[in-house]
């Protein structure tokens, strides 16, 4: 290499070397970016609406549970042996329908007894009474002693108080044998029935328990949500595919010392079937408490990162947008944070990030309320082209 530049200098020739590796290196590198291709930015399908400003019923929505009403325990003035039970658990009863009766055959001898027993007592106090009657006009002629008198007296007395007695203790048998029967004293249900045919069931103890027959609901309502409703609210009721409906009866001034909610009875007006009816059940219970205008939105759409938040379409790309949530109806939330015109991202929104691109579908309009209460959100999406 020397032998063909004898004219440059050690100094000068390596200097010329290193240039000319310079270019070449640089050279690679460029023709290795022209040849590279950028990736590009994946693009996210999502469904989204249009944002409309509109009214909706509200309603508050809780857990309550079935309520037992008056309660009444009725038992047999009289012990005895339980000859017929009439009714079982669930039966519906009126007042004055008979419910069971005791074996009566005790006390029917007790009773005849006690008739014979008043016949004879009878007999002998009218016989003393005539026998008196005859001594005192005797005595009255100066033919009897005054003494003679008394003691006839007295034996009328003592036949007197034990007819009187005997007519007591006839009615007495009498009564006890009308209590042999069991009435219902009011129109309900029954709640159990506690003696089986054959035992013997003592006088006072609950033989049949009876509650009344209006259905209620019991729901604990928070401090806040107490204010929203007064007796006379209307309330949707339902458990598992059955539904009832029914009025605010009374609401608790004072809230419970442990839950610290204040009790709202139910009174239903449309009820539920019998067999259905199990104290202590759960059920849902829905209150209408009017309407609200404003933004309201699809559940669904709303996620939460420890702040409520949504996703837009803006220019082809989602913006996140915080929210707060306001009241529910149905499947719908009413929002502030939203505005109309916000194109809002009803589905495909977990796989977005702020700015992704996004290619959209888009459903007619915003979720609106059908006649059953639920949203209507669930139209199927059209395709629409986004330029980007």
């Amino acid at each position: 290499m020397k032998k063909m530049f004898p004219h440059l200098t050690p100094r000068t020739f390596l200097a010329l070397l290193l240039t000319v590796s310079l270019l070449a290196v640089t050279g690679c590198s460029t023709a290795a970016q022209t040849d590279a291709t950028p990736e590009p930015e994946q693009s996210h399908p999502v469904s989204v609406l249009e944002i409309k400003e509109q009214s909706l019923p509200v309603e508050l929505t809780y857990t309550g549970t079935l309520g037992t009403g008056e309660i009444r325990k009725l038992s047999f003035k009289v012990p005895g042996k339980l000859a017929k039970v009439y009714v079982h658990k669930g039966d519906h009863v009126t007042s004055g329908q008979k419910l069971a009766e005791l074996n009566k055959t005790d006390l029917n001898y007790a009773l005849e007894a006690a008739q014979i027993t008043v016949q004879k007592a009878g007999l002998a106090y009218n016989e003393a009474k005539t026998s008196y009657t005859r001594l005192e006009q005797l005595a009255a002629a100066g033919g009897l002693a005054q003494s003679d008198l008394d003691k006839a007296k007295l034996d009328l007395d003592v036949k007197e108080a034990t007819y009187r007695q005997a007519q007591i203790d006839a009615q007495a048998k009498e009564s006890a044998l009308k209590d042999t029967d069991l009435y219902s004293n009011m129109d309900g249900y029954v709640v159990d029935v506690l003696n089986h045919e054959g035992e013997v069931a003592a006088a006072g103890y609950p033989v049949v328990v009876l509650r009344q027959g209006q259905q209620l609901v019991n729901v604990g309502l928070s401090q806040e949500d107490v204010k929203k409703v007064k007796p006379g609210t209307a309330a949707a009721v339902s458990i598992e595919s059955l539904k009832a409906a029914g009025k605010i009866k009374t609401i608790d001034p004072v809230p419970d010392a442990q839950s610290r909610t204040y009790n709202a009875e139910i009174a239903l007006s449309e009820e539920l079937p019998a067999q259905a009816y199990q104290i202590g059940a759960t059920v849902k219970v829905a209150f209408a408490i009017g309407e609200k205008q404003g933004i309201w939105i699809p559940i669904s759409s709303v996620l939460n990162d420890g702040e409520d938040y949504v996703f837009v379409v803006d220019n082809g790309r989602a913006l996140k947008k915080n929210i707060r949530l306001l009241d529910h109806q149905g499947f719908n939330v009413r929002v502030e944070g939203l505005k109309p015109g916000d194109v809002l991202v009803t589905s495909g929104m977990k796989e977005l990030k702020e700015d992704s691109p996004v290619n959209v579908k888009t459903l007619p309009d915003a979720p609106a309320s059908n006649s059953s209460g639920n949203s209507s959100n669930s139209a199927n999406p059209s395709e629409v082209s986004v330029n980007d």
